[in-house]
């Protein structure tokens, strides 16, 4: 009985550690070059010009803050932390790949320059996918 007990401890703390730290990836992937337009690389956060290119850094900042709150208060022992940190991660997920998709879908932009996608969206993408499988990090 009693280890049992110690099994779904260290199941808990797995759980929210790996949360924890795929809240950070998504975090510090914001700070690697997203894009390249003509040797000039375009970071997660920068001066934006508009409002998409606002939202879409702040939206994964919240995001991560809410992933890494998720697994903190799973490792507390409340339940619904792990539930937070898997929605969040699977909504920075959905980010991720939709500015992966739109990027090379759109690989020359409107003035003739070429469009490259860098490493800082598939860093995030990677985080997020850490993150929505956390809450399945069970031993049997």
């Amino acid at each position: 009985m009693i280890g049992r007990e110690k099994e779904q401890a260290a199941d808990i703390f797995v759980q929210g550690g790996v949360a924890i730290a795929a809240g950070c990836i998504i975090f510090a992937a914001l700070f690697l070059p997203w894009l390249d337009v003509e040797e000039n690389a375009i970071y997660g956060l920068t001066h934006a010009r508009n409002q998409a290119q606002l939202v879409i850094p702040m939206v994964l900042i919240l995001l991560a803050i809410l992933t890494i709150f998720g697994g903190t208060i799973h490792i507390l022992g409340y339940r619904v932390g792990i539930q937070l940190a898997t929605v969040a991660s699977a909504v920075g997920f959905f980010i991720s790949v939709m500015v992966i998709t739109v990027t090379l879908a759109s690989a020359n932009d409107l003035e003739g320059n070429t469009l490259n996608l860098l490493i800082g969206p598939w860093i995030a993408a990677a985080g997020a996918i850490f993150g929505t499988i956390s809450s399945k990090l069970e031993r049997k």
